[in-house]
């Protein structure tokens, strides 16, 4: 999750809580992010929505990630995916999915999630639970969406790399199949040096 502080005062801030201390910050003109020190004017902060760490920057020749092949936990996913949606939610849950993008570690099932929220939003009577649901399915259709882009993204990729080594085994193909043809026309024409090396020779026993 990307972390920015204001250029203002120094405030720590999480991606949905900007807009708010902007308005309320009257030296905020700008905000950074806290791990590229970037600086972002105006909504451009909105676009960032990945970066670097501190252990990647500076330590670059030693720096694994934090998965398997610098891979984000799942639990980073999750909470990133939040964040995104507390921006594109519709307007009856934003408000809430905006307080939930501020809290930590957001449980991932779907009973967990739904105690957590309505405990930490104090969502509880009246209407309440319906509110806790389309959360969730808002949060499940906006997973899967990514997913699906996910797993085109990755067809895409093996498709270009099949198409690539096709590409690479026709070269070599073409390459073996020119050696060949060179190396017959070679046996040919030494075939037919040989030829004429035995017609001379017997043309002069003959003569002999």
């Amino acid at each position: 999750m990307v972390f920015f502080s204001c250029d203002g005062c120094g405030t720590m801030l999480k991606k949905n809580q900007v807009d708010a201390h902007a308005y309320k910050c009257r030296r905020c003109d700008s905000v950074s992010c806290v791990d590229c020190s970037v600086s972002f004017y105006g909504d451009d902060y909105s676009q960032h929505t990945s970066c670097i760490s501190e252990a990647e920057r500076y330590e670059k020749t030693v720096y694994k990630g934090s998965g398997k092949n610098g891979k984000k936990a799942p639990q980073d996913v999750w909470m990133d995916l939040i964040t995104d949606s507390a921006n594109t939610a519709p307007s009856s849950i934003r408000h809430y999915m905006t307080q939930l993008a501020t809290l930590d570690n957001v449980p991932r099932k779907p009973k967990q999630f739904r105690n957590f929220t309505a405990n930490s939003l104090k969502l509880r009577g009246g209407g309440s639970q319906s509110i806790v649901d389309a959360m969730w399915d808002y949060l499940s259709q906006e997973k899967e969406k990514q997913m699906a882009e996910k797993k085109t993204q990755e067809e895409q990729q093996q498709k270009k790399k099949e198409q690539q080594q096709q590409q690479k085994d026709s070269e070599s193909s073409d390459v073996q199949k020119d050696n060949g043809d060179a190396k017959d026309g070679a046996n040919t024409e030494k075939e037919e040096n040989t030829s004429m090396e035995v017609l001379t020779s017997k043309m002069v026993t003959q003569r002999m």
